[in-house]
């Protein structure tokens, strides 16, 4: 995924059709990650006078630890992109939106591969959950967690509980209510 400019123009004016798989298995442990599946870039490429315009969509998994349960979590990656190539020196402006989509042409070489390289670095997550682990926070071993209405319930359950008089003692209950 590394052209020379020679090599683009003779795409000027046409596009140039993108399809490759690209391995970042160096990666894995740096973005402490299980596992990283092969990445799958498609899309095309436009050559200007001064700039290549690169169109792509990135597709790949991202095998995580869940941070409940360690349990391993595939996580997709799907992301769209434009990105820009200036085949001539580009000044930034410090206002610029959007400036993290230019790149400059290095050795007269587009190098596609370091900017896929870095968009499934961004765009990692920062943490995954399983489905299980959602339950697993609701119930354990002789507790559950209960919302604020169930709460309210048991609390004026345990209220009416203590309000009831005890069988034994009804007769003294009917002598208090003859005083009011």
């Amino acid at each position: 995924m590394k052209w020379s400019i020679t090599q683009l123009r003779k795409y000027q004016g046409k596009p140039f059709e993108i399809q490759e798989y690209v391995n970042f298995d160096q990666l894995k442990s740096s973005l402490d990650l299980i596992d990283l599946s092969s990445i799958y870039v498609e899309g095309e490429i436009n050559v200007k006078s001064k700039e290549v315009i690169a169109d792509i969509q990135i597709k790949g998994t991202y095998t995580m630890a869940c941070a409940r349960t360690l349990t391993p979590v595939e996580v997709p990656l799907n992301v769209t992109t434009q990105e820009i190539f200036e085949l001539e020196p580009f000044e930034f402006d410090e206002d610029d939106e959007g400036e993290e989509h230019y790149h400059d042409v290095t050795d007269g070489m587009v190098n596609l591969k370091e900017v896929v390289r870095e968009i499934v670095v961004v765009e990692k997550p920062m943490r995954a959950f399983s489905k299980q682990s959602d339950q697993m926070l609701r119930e354990g071993n002789g507790w559950e967690v209960i919302d604020e209405d169930q709460a309210l319930e048991l609390e004026q359950q345990k209220e009416e509980e203590t309000q009831q008089v005890d069988p034994r003692l009804q007769k003294l209950q009917h002598l208090y209510d003859n005083e009011k």
